[in-house]
């Protein structure tokens, strides 16, 4: 999915300057919890054409998907709320592996 774009005036949203090559995290309440991530334009704009490059090779030679991936992927689009889970075996379990 292509990411969309809203923007906010430096005034309204007191933000550093990240250097190319670096994300900085934001986090709020929790150091494990990432609220947001602030890229370098340049990145974000190098990120993006990365993005759409991939987009065109699906349609140009789409990959063929095995029955695991196939699941994962319906799992992601309809996700469950027991199945947003962190531990790997139970992530196992959920993919019949």
């Amino acid at each position: 999915m292509a990411l969309k774009h809203t923007t906010t005036r430096s005034n309204d949203l007191r933000a550093p300057a990240v250097p190319r090559g670096t994300a900085l995290i934001v986090t709020r309440y929790r150091e494990d919890v990432m609220k947001v991530a602030l890229v370098n334009p340049e990145d974000l704009a190098m990120l993006e054409e990365s993005h759409e490059i991939l987009e065109r090779l699906g349609e140009v030679a789409p990959a063929s998907l095995g029955k695991i991936s196939r699941k994962a992927l319906r799992l992601e689009d309809r996700p469950r709320a027991e199945a947003l889970i962190e531990d790997p075996e139970r992530i196992a379990a959920i993919l019949d592996r």
